[in-house]
Parts: C-alpha cells; structure tokens; sequence
C-alpha cells in the first residue's frame, strides 16, 4: 500500500511539473438561437486572458492583461457572454476589418477596369460600406500550442471568389498570442489565384479600450513622425453627430490634437467628440506605436501597430452606448482604401502580406 501511494503521488508531481504556465482551452456561449465558439488563451501565473471568438471572424472578445501593480484589468468591452450582441454586431465591438476597414465610399470601387458593390451597412443616410467581410465567417482552427512562455492559436479562413463585391481568391491566417509581455495578433494574407490575377486587400482592427472617463483620457499619437489629419467631406446634408459623409477627400492638414499635450476633453457625461482619420507622415521603419493614459486609474495603454500607417480615433462610445471607451482602430490603409488606394495592398498571386498589433499595459 505504501509502495502504491508514492507511485500515485510521484505521477502527480511529475503531472504538476508538466503542466504549462500558459494554456489554450475551450469556450462556448450561447442566448436564445445564437451561439459563439471561442479559444482563450491564459497566463496561469498573472492571471492574463485573451479571448477570440472563432465563429465570428476572429473577433477578439476579452483581453485581461496585468497593470503596473501586478493587478489585472480589464482592457476592451466584452459581449458579456451574449450571443446574440455578437451576432447582431451593432458596434463592431473587437472586430477584425479584413478585406477592408473603415468605409468603402459609395460602396463600390473599380478594380482592373471592373466596378464592384459591397454591401451597404453604414448608419442610416450613409450608403458606405463598413468594416470588411470576415466579421460572420467561422474561421477554421489551424494550430494551437502553448508552453512556459506564451499560448496562441492561428485561424484561418479563404475567401474563394464567391462574394460578389469580393470575388478573389484570398487566404487570410491570424495568429494571436499571449505572452508575458501582453498580447498581439498577427495577420497574414496571401493571394491563391491561380490565374495570375492581383487583389486588393488592407486591414484593421476595431478594439473599444476601456477607461474611467473618456473626456479624462490623454491619447498620444507616436512622436517618432508627424501626423496628417485625412479630410472628409461635410456639411448638415450628412447625419449627426459626424456631419460627414466619412468617405476621405484625398486632402490631408497637420494633425497635433492628440500630441500627448491635452486629455479628450468635455466631462465625464458627454466626452468631446471625434471620429478622425490620422495618417503618419513618416515610416517609423512601419511600426507606430499609440499610447492611452487614464489619469483616473494611472493606467497606461500601449498599442503598437506595424504595418498599420493610420489610424481611427472615435470617443463616441459613451453618448452611443453609455460605455467608458476609447476606439483606436488601427488601420493598414486609408479608409476608402478600395477606392483612393493610399497605402493600399496589391498582392498578386503567391505574394503574401503581414502585419502585427500588440496591446500591453504600463
């Protein structure tokens, strides 16, 4: 009996040391008739958790991730575990914007002599399209692995030229990892026509970050460039509160609002508006990183995006949703990329595009 009782606890300590710091897991969550799947991806030392729903575009639902003081936070507005807000997507809460983000203008655009049409989703008196067309797609599960150092998972999903307004041959992994230095995606896309044809593609992503209260935060774009302010078109023929059509001009102006030197501004109730489109002047070797100080709570946010030359800031989430939120919404192309082709991506057949996101608290 002794002799039994250590072999049992000398497989459970072996079993213990084994055991991984980092792991990737299984979750699920249904309301009513709607249903999303999810990997999670956890640091078992710090507490740290990414989320990604794998059923909806390989959406990023939550993201805890340690403050200064060792603490976790939590870093972007969730669903809450509700199903059916994933699947009526009325604020592209996490979304990943693949082929495009942003807005289409018009929602079409000419591509080697061919006009296409997108679908119209933007808000009432705006006939752009928003934000991609991976947002409903269930990506497959190529590859998970976790170990002492980090979890990730890679999904994919090939669009095959069946989307009318889309109709190329795109393949499209993301890989998303947790570490202990914070959590990152990367995107790979890569042309699969075998005719020799070319696609247009660029991508975004579309995080709400949290905060205490908006009109406090202090959002500081990255010094290493100057910034461009991208104009669109207004005026009170276009729906509030934007008064704009959201669709770029072709114009840019120097751009120092969010310098580092001033918080958002208004109060706590109704933060100042903005939903501007920032472009850097400079390459910064491709990689910009943006930075969200909360003075109420000391936290600082870094966001560094390579290969995502603009940038979209919208502090409207409190007056349209009542949460205490910041969109920085990275963007590897101007809006309207389709269409103006400022930064856009031509990748022809075998060629593949990636760039990288990473979010971690200081």
């Amino acid at each position: 009996m002794a002799q039994l009782l250590l072999v049992v606890v000398a497989a459970c300590l072996v079993g213990a040391a084994s055991a991984s710091r980092f792991s990737v897991t299984d979750d699920a969550f249904s309301t009513g008739k709607d249903h999303a799947k999810l990997k999670v991806l956890s640091d078992g030392h710090l507490g740290s958790i990414a989320s990604v729903i794998y059923t909806h575009g390989g959406s990023v639902e939550d993201l805890l991730l340690p403050r200064a003081d060792g603490k976790i936070k939590r870093v972007i507005w969730s669903h809450d575990r509700n199903a059916t807000a994933v699947e009526e997507n009325a604020d592209w809460r996490g979304r990943m914007l693949i082929p495009y983000g942003n807005r289409i203008g018009g929602a079409q655009y000419a591509f080697n002599g061919t006009t296409y049409h997108l679908p119209i989703n933007d808000v009432p008196g705006l006939n752009n399209s928003l934000h991609g067309l991976l947002w409903n797609r269930t990506m497959e599960v190529v590859k998970t692995s976790a170990s002492d150092t980090a979890a990730s998972v890679t999904l994919q999903y090939s669009f095959d030229g069946s989307d009318p307004g889309y109709p190329f041959a795109l393949n499209v992994q993301i890989t998303y990892t947790l570490d202990v230095h914070g959590f990152s995606f990367a995107v790979t896309a890569t042309n699969l026509n075998k005719e020799g044809w070319p696609l247009p593609f660029y991508n975004g992503w579309h995080p709400y970050f949290l905060c205490e209260d908006p009109s406090e935060v202090v959002v500081t774009l990255d010094h290493c460039t100057d910034w461009l302010y991208v104009k669109t078109a207004t005026g009170p023929q276009y729906p509030a509160p934007r008064y704009s059509n959201m669709v770029p001009t072709g114009q840019t102006t120097p751009f120092s609002r969010f310098n580092g030197s001033e918080s958002i501004g208004g109060n706590a109730s109704v933060p100042t508006y903005f939903d501007v489109e920032a472009k850097a002047a400079a390459g910064c070797s491709g990689n910009y990183t943006t930075t969200m100080l909360d003075p109420v709570s000391g936290d600082v946010l870094r966001m560094s995006a390579t290969g995502f030359p603009f940038l979209q800031v919208w502090t409207g989430a409190k007056s349209a949703f009542g949460v205490n939120a910041v969109v920085l919404e990275p963007l590897s192309a101007m809006s309207d990329g389709f269409n103006n082709h400022d930064s856009l991506h031509i990748i022809n057949p075998g060629q593949v595009f990636t760039d990288v996101v990473h979010v971690s608290l200081a």
